[in-house]
């Protein structure tokens, strides 16, 4: 109310450099449409292990919403129960309030660090050139990712229990167990709503045929944690005076670069664009579920059958928390439009050129650094879903 119009007035009154002129923010939309608008499904069913009709009706659901939204919130996951959920963002905030001087040597840029922010002058890259995003985050992989020709995992890469406890890594690898469970579900889910062999994309994610486990080996542990996947644990200050004047967004617009998404936020700010087509909305805040949006990766498999979900967070005049995990395949694999989703003959070729995870999360990161940007401020789509690549 009106402690909302207090910020836009702010925002659009503050003095700006002229080197640095921020576009005006944009703000919360006036509600929350309820109704069918926003799919929540029970995923239980897939959860188990038996195959029975809540499983089917639960996979035609998701199959609906990812074709006619492009998310849906995922119901009833024993394993990311609302009560976890609240001890994640109780860590969250016990990170994030340590202090600047120690998490400057946590820096992400460096090619070793975990942390990134404003406050310690390292701003989230620019996915829209036109913006500066207020957003602060510690991140975590189990595979790194990094430009750096050489990376030393040692160096201050993760806080250990003199700083946090538990320990960073003991913490972020819990979650993002739990968090896999959900996923690998989820893979074999969209593989049979979208009719395809019910592996299709598991194997892809976990790098392993059945064959490599019945070898055995030294790479077979390697390849079981291979994939790009990552969480975020994100933080945005409260909108004042001070902080508008360095930043004009959350998180600027984009699409993941992964597979799929699972986020989670405590407060509004998040916004989607779905795939009907009605320009941005709010996303509510459900205490008990994440929400699964498709990213890059989904959309080039099915040649735009499904469509990377756009996202952005607004600046909002209260603190927001988000978890967030991209789920992405193993770096060698050949994302490409699968055979069923092309058709030369009926006047649908492959749309998309064929690209490894390795290269797109390369590409993608670079065009960011040389300011690039991920998304087309004035067409208002994303850069990264359709990216024409050479070769792979």
């Amino acid at each position: 109310g009106e402690r909302m119009h207090t910020v836009a007035r702010t925002l659009r009154a503050l003095p700006r450099r002229p080197s640095a002129v921020l576009p005006h923010a944009p703000l919360l939309s006036t509600g929350i449409m309820e109704g069918d608008t926003h799919p929540v499904i029970d995923v239980s069913p897939i959860l188990a292990s038996d195959y029975g009709s809540d499983r089917s009706r639960a996979v035609q659901r998701i199959g609906h919403a990812l074709r006619t939204r492009g998310y849906f919130y995922a119901q009833n996951v024993s394993v990311l129960s609302e009560e976890y959920i609240k001890s994640v963002y109780d860590y969250s905030r016990r990170i994030h309030n340590l202090p600047v001087e120690v998490k400057s040597q946590y820096s992400q840029r460096d090619g070793h660090g975990a942390y990134s922010g404003l406050d310690i002058g390292q701003a989230e890259l620019a996915y829209d050139p036109t913006t500066v995003s207020s957003v602060r985050a510690w991140d975590y992989s189990r595979t790194r990712f990094t430009l750096k020709k050489s990376d030393d995992p040692n160096q201050n890469r993760y806080p250990g229990s003199d700083l946090v406890e538990p320990d960073y890594v003991s913490f972020m690898d819990d979650l993002y167990e739990r968090q896999n469970k959900l996923g690998r579900a989820l893979m074999v889910a969209f593989a049979e709503c979208l009719e395809l062999p019910s592996r299709t994309f598991l194997d892809m994610f976990t790098g392993l045929q059945d064959k490599d486990l019945k070898q055995g080996g030294d790479d077979v542990e390697e390849k079981k944690n291979g994939d790009f996947g990552t969480i975020r644990l994100l933080s945005y200050p409260e909108m004042t005076s001070k902080e508008a004047d360095k930043a004009n967004m959350g998180i600027s617009a984009h699409t993941d670069f992964e597979a799929f998404t699972l986020m989670h936020q405590d407060a509004p700010g998040l916004q989607f664009i779905p795939m009907s087509g009605e320009g941005w909305i709010d996303a509510p805040v459900r205490p008990g579920e994440f929400v699964v949006i498709v990213g890059d990766v989904l959309e080039r498999f099915t040649n735009g059958v499904l469509k990377a979900t756009p996202h952005r967070v607004v600046l909002t005049p209260h603190h927001r928390q988000s978890i967030i995990r991209f789920n992405a395949v193993t770096p060698d694999t050949i994302i490409a439009p699968l055979p069923e989703f092309v058709d030369d003959d009926n006047d649908n070729p492959s749309r998309y050129s064929p690209v490894t995870m390795r290269t797109h999360m390369e590409t993608t990161m670079r065009n960011l650094e040389k300011g690039l940007g991920a998304w087309d401020h004035d067409k208002q789509i994303s850069l990264t879903a359709t990216y024409d690549y050479k070769s792979p």
